[in-house]
């Protein structure tokens, strides 16, 4: 039997419908070969390839081979930071400039195509250069909303195989993130803790959905997962943002990470995904004033693994409601299997 159920944390609905597991369609999507490391612009040795660095994570020259991570602007900007900072009417609507920061963070000189293939060191390294440039660009105090999020895989809308990691910095902030901003500011008026809180609490008393966790950080099947084995990972402290994780929360983040995407490879093979890391608004303004203040009570840092195996039909499309085939406690169940199996 289907049920539709509440995602807490973005206030919508999700339809579990297990039936629909059984469709025609519902067979792994065959990967869409890109580029070879021959002809990489992402591969060490190939930085010339690239537009010149930002910040790389070396002891040598800049845009030169012997880098750990590297960051660089977007070859095909979707805003860019040169261009002006002002909004204006045009009639009923609005609109503003295309300012903003777009970049590209390499995330290993290594052309590796699965995440479980990476090194502790990779997954430190990779959180350690996001947090550097979250850092950085929020001295800007016109950019506003941060936007760090990981395409991999054709079905996951990656235009490059190399591991890579994208940072979009706007003036505005997305009107749904408002919502849930708003959504969890009056959660923690009404119950004097943040909404994570409640939900941590009831998914420790269950156990069901839990995936992995260690002292820092629980890894878990949403209760109302959007998508067929999504995984969420959230800070067991009250942290809002990867900013405020210190040396050693990145050693344990990276450690929990990588057991997820072990497990999830075991069960799913090679397979196509999107990761997101929520990141709460940087600057207080007129939008952001009501809350901004209380961020660190009813906020926690958390990223999203979006494993991207059916594809959105028009009814997600149109009502904006996800259909998941695959019950988050069952798909919970089978992660745990494999790490146990792994070790």
């Amino acid at each position: 039997m289907s049920e539709i159920r509440y995602d807490l944390i973005h206030d919508d609905y999700t339809l579990i419908a297990p039936e629909r597991l059984h469709r025609p369609d519902c067979s792994k999507p065959h990967n869409v070969p890109m580029e070879t490391p021959k002809t990489c612009p992402f591969c060490e040795g190939h930085e010339a390839m690239t537009p010149p660095e930002i910040f790389a994570l070396r002891q040598n020259e800049p845009n030169t081979p012997g880098w750990k991570t590297r960051v660089v602007p977007n070859l095909y900007k979707a805003v860019q930071i040169e261009a002006p900072w002002r909004s204006e009417e045009v009639g009923i609507f609005e609109k503003w400039e295309g300012f903003g920061a777009h970049e590209v963070i390499v995330d290993t000189p290594r052309h590796l195509l699965r995440m479980d293939a990476w090194s502790e060191e990779e997954f430190f390294n990779w959180f350690y250069t996001m947090r550097v440039r979250l850092n950085d660009l929020k001295n800007d105090l016109r950019l506003v909303y941060f936007s760090l999020f990981k395409n991999h895989g054709h079905y996951g809308a990656a235009t490059q195989p190399h591991p890579h990691t994208q940072l979009i910095a706007l003036p505005v902030v997305p009107k749904r993130e408002l919502q849930m901003l708003h959504h969890a500011y009056d959660f923690y008026r009404m119950h004097g803790h943040s909404l994570f809180e409640s939900l941590l609490a009831q998914e420790r008393r269950s156990g069901e959905r839990i995936v992995v966790e260690n002292d820092t950080f629980i890894a878990l099947c949403p209760y109302a997962s959007a998508f067929a084995f999504e995984v969420a990972i959230f800070s067991k402290e009250p942290r809002p943002a990867l900013s405020d994780l210190d040396d050693m929360h990145l050693m344990e983040l990276g450690k929990v990470l990588r057991n997820v995407m072990e497990a999830l490879y075991d069960q799913l093979d090679d397979f196509d995904f999107n990761i997101t890391i929520n990141t709460p608004p940087m600057q207080k303004n007129s939008v952001t004033e009501d809350f901004f203040d209380d961020i660190p009570k009813m906020w926690r840092f958390g990223l999203r693994i979006i494993p991207r195996l059916f594809r959105l039909g028009g009814f997600e499309l149109g009502s904006g409601m996800k259909i998941n085939p695959v019950a988050p406690e069952e798909a919970a169940s089978l992660l745990r299997g494999s790490l146990k199996e792994n070790r």
